[in-house]
């Protein structure tokens, strides 16, 4: 009976959180913020909140082998501007066989919105027109219109529930390697293969790495053979067929579970380097 009602109470708290979600086939998803309006000359962030049913999937900044990424054409009152969307972490998602990057569950995008110095004591109306691409076994394209309104005010008091699920996206935004590290890439016939390597031993730091390609280099859905050493890590990767003929470089983000051995909690690094050709 006990964990009944906590299950109940934590439901309810989720609900008392969440603006009021707009339902479009197997999605849900609202505009959120992380506090109780906006002060002038301050910027601030407005969430792109959604809920996928199990099974289904979006797509990440840069799907992969097959997908459309979510995207938001803003409306914006006078004076405003936004920042491009930071898109929550990418998983491994499957479109029937093949996987691509995305997301499931629930997740939260954000975008900074750019607050003038001029601005009244009013409220003001913030829309966008959403697109996304959400599948399954089946692929289905929606579309809807989102707003949401604002009220400036003269003290920011920060929503608990929210602002911690935004600094947690904001915190998660792929930071580089630090200098200790020798990354490089070679290319191969039809393969691509990424070393990581330190100069110091760190094997039993790192879990077994993903990377998720932002430059059409490498295939999605393609094998990622992993190779271990003492100081190093390697991945020998598909190259795809949508690649750019002679791409300089290879550009993405890698994951590992157990983060890189460092004192930063996040899981994500920045790669953008250099693509040499094997002899």
């Amino acid at each position: 009976m006990k964990t009944r009602v906590l299950i109940f109470f934590a439901f309810f708290l989720i609900l008392c959180n969440s603006w009021a979600l707009k339902r479009i086939g197997p999605l849900q998803m609202s505009f959120v913020i992380e506090q109780n309006g906006m002060k002038v000359g301050n910027d601030f962030w407005i969430g792109w909140q959604i809920i996928r049913n199990p099974g289904w999937h979006t797509y990440w900044e840069h799907p992969g082998d097959v997908g459309v990424p979510p995207k938001l054409e803003w409306e914006l009152p006078e004076g405003f501007s936004v920042s491009p969307m930071q898109y929550a972490p990418p998983e491994k998602v499957k479109m029937a066989s093949i996987r691509a990057n995305g997301n499931y569950g629930e997740t939260l995008f954000i975008t900074k919105i750019n607050v003038p110095e001029n601005l009244e004591l009013d409220d003001y109306t913030f829309k966008a027109k959403a697109s996304w691409l959400t599948c399954s076994r089946q692929c289905l394209p929606g579309f809807t219109d989102l707003e949401i309104n604002i009220k400036v005010v003269e003290l920011v008091t920060k929503d608990k529930f929210w602002s911690e699920r935004f600094e947690e996206l904001r915190n998660s935004k792929p930071s580089d390697f630090s200098n200790d590290w020798k990354i490089s890439a070679v290319e191969k016939g039809s393969l691509i293969n990424l070393k990581i390597q330190r100069d110091e031993p760190f094997i039993d730091e790192i879990s077994r790495p993903i990377f998720f390609c932002s430059n059409k280099l490498i295939r999605s859905d393609g094998k990622q053979l992993l190779i271990r050493k003492d100081n190093f890590i390697s991945l020998e990767m598909e190259k795809s067929e949508w690649a750019k003929k002679d791409e300089p470089y290879l550009a993405g983000i890698i994951y590992s579970e157990k983060g890189w051995g460092d004192q930063s909690k996040n899981k994500f690094r920045r790669i953008n380097i250099p693509l040499f050709k094997s002899n």
